[in-house]
């Protein structure tokens, strides 16, 4: 059976292919004049959480800016309901749910949206509203972790995490608290616009 010549003009088909520039670039970079571009996924419509892992804390879940979420021994999941209102809830900011909730690593069916008195809307996992703390300043930062001892960082499946103590890296220059790159692999990274990879089982 002779595949020289089909091999050569398979080849010689590449090659003019790559000549006239018929290439991709990756979403948000610029195409070369001629080439395709791959658009981005618009995800403007939704609010995006993500999560992250350290060896210390396993699994949790973090905002867009980085910083741990919180759930609150003295809420209740089911009907979901913020006990933390006034004063508490400058101190713990509730997490914003305006746009549809989208998390990485957390299932989907566990999120939902709670209306506080105000009139604002609050992601609640597993049926607990979730906050972040004031004094968290930067990916990293963990200082509500265990404060008054009704207050804990949130795992991807909702439960509390009782582990661990309180972190500060505001002036360590570390940032643990960034989603890691896969399950167990100890690399840290600043999140992207794309999401973090999932947790295992969801």
């Amino acid at each position: 059976m002779r595949r020289g010549p089909a091999i050569t003009a398979l080849a010689a088909l590449a090659i003019s292919l790559t000549a006239c520039g018929s290439t991709q670039t990756p979403p948000g970079g610029e195409a070369a004049p001629g080439g395709l571009q791959a658009k981005p996924a618009d995800l403007g419509g939704h609010n995006n959480y993500f999560i992250a892992n350290t060896e210390q804390m396993g699994w949790f879940v973090i905002d867009a800016e980085g910083l741990p979420m919180y759930r609150y021994d003295k809420d209740v999941p089911k009907p979901s309901k913020s006990n933390c209102e006034g004063e508490c809830a400058k101190a713990w900011k509730p997490v914003l749910a305006d746009k549809t909730p989208m998390a990485t690593g957390v299932d989907p069916i566990s999120m939902g949206v709670l209306t506080r008195p105000d009139g604002t809307k609050q992601l609640t996992i597993a049926g607990y509203p979730q906050y972040t703390y004031a004094e968290d300043k930067v990916a990293g930062d963990m200082k509500g972790q265990a404060k008054g001892g009704v207050w804990w960082v949130t795992a991807p499946n909702g439960a509390k995490i009782t582990g661990g103590k309180a972190q500060n890296n505001s002036n360590s220059g570390k940032s643990s608290s960034t989603p890691s790159t896969s399950p167990g692999s100890g690399t840290a990274q600043t999140p992207q616009s794309a999401a973090p990879p999932a947790a295992p089982g969801y």
